[in-house]
């Protein structure tokens, strides 16, 4: 019968260290687990670490422990980039609830643990359903990064958010097509209610990306929604953008010249002066998928088209509206 206070065993499912130390939980209190690149290398470990427990118990092996949730969760916030500002917000504020409410490691974590804090965290099924989301694309970062091997959150149940739904009539947009605005503006406009760009994507793009000679617009890796979108892809210009091609043509550089905050600042302003009382959130987006939905009933086409990775969310947010929608009049605009 093995008496070692460890366990050396291989580990496949994480390649880049394929080898398991486990303390045991009779001998130090809690299992405790390491992995190694080599089967000698934890058998050393194993050694050194069983010495250290018994002559100061486990508080001697805690500078050496894995990584805590809060220095994990500083170092995704640190890794989320130029991302749009609400994004950023958003990375902020889990990193801080995170903080709050896990002060131990981070393969400490249970499922049970976190699908108590997420239920608490939200007042509504959507607030539920943005923590969930963003707790869910920590916990799979650190799986990426090798801190853990598995999420927390897997085999938790998603909360079903209900979105808020700004659609444009056909009428609006017209108005908003006559009304003075910049040449950025204005291709936000164009390519957020006609090609289902997101405000981040167009802000990253350059002018050279739509090709009016083959009626395709290229959203490149860097330009994409990485975070929950596709890597990139290729949208079709529709009938409305092909009436513009000259909008878009001997353009060159930037769409955006300076910030997505003061990019923001000027579709307000237009908003404002169309008496709308300020820009509806995601309105672009939301009046593209709609109406694309209704024109081709192909849940699949318009999530490629969006950058999405699931049709399901598509149907379920759009179905409806879709079949409502006076998408004839919307794509002769």
């Amino acid at each position: 019968m093995n008496q070692s206070p460890f366990i050396v065993s291989p580990y496949p499912a994480r390649p880049s260290a394929p080898w398991k130390l486990e303390i045991k939980a009779s001998f130090a209190g809690k299992k405790i687990r390491r992995f190694f690149q080599a089967e000698s290398q934890a058998f050393e470990e194993g050694a050194r670490m069983v010495s250290l427990i018994r002559e100061n118990g486990t508080r001697g092996l805690q500078e050496e422990a894995g990584l805590t949730v809060a220095q994990a969760a500083s170092l995704w916030s640190r890794s989320v980039g130029a991302n749009s500002k609400s994004h950023r917000d958003k990375v902020a504020a889990m990193e801080a609830a995170l903080v709050r409410q896990f002060r131990g490691r981070l393969d400490e974590v249970l499922p049970m643990d976190v699908d108590r804090w997420l239920r608490e965290l939200g007042r509504t099924e959507t607030s539920r359903a943005m923590w969930f989301r963003y707790a869910r694309m920590f916990f799979r970062w650190c799986c990426r990064m090798r801190f853990i091997d598995r999420s927390p959150l897997e085999g938790l149940r998603a909360p079903r958010s209900t979105p808020g739904r700004n659609i444009l009539s056909p009428a609006q947009m017209k108005a908003l097509l006559q009304a003075p605005m910049s040449d950025e503006v204005m291709a936000l406009v164009l390519l957020g209610g006609f090609a289902g760009l997101r405000t981040i994507e167009v802000a990253r793009m350059n002018w050279e990306d739509i090709d009016t000679k083959t009626g395709q617009i290229h959203v490149r890796p860097e330009v994409s929604k990485q975070h929950e979108g596709m890597l990139e892809r290729v949208v079709d210009m529709t009938e409305p953008l092909a009436k513009r091609r000259k909008f878009f043509e001997k353009k060159t550089g930037r769409i955006v010249a300076g910030s997505t905050e003061a990019l923001h600042e000027k579709r307000r302003k237009v908003a404002l002066a169309l008496g709308w009382g300020g820009w509806p959130d995601n309105a672009l987006r939301h009046s593209f998928a709609t109406y694309h939905l209704g024109r081709c009933g192909n849940a699949g086409l318009t999530a490629f088209q969006m950058g999405h990775t699931s049709p399901t969310l598509v149907q379920r947010v759009y179905a409806v509206p879709a079949v409502r929608a006076d998408w004839k009049a919307w794509w002769r605009i």
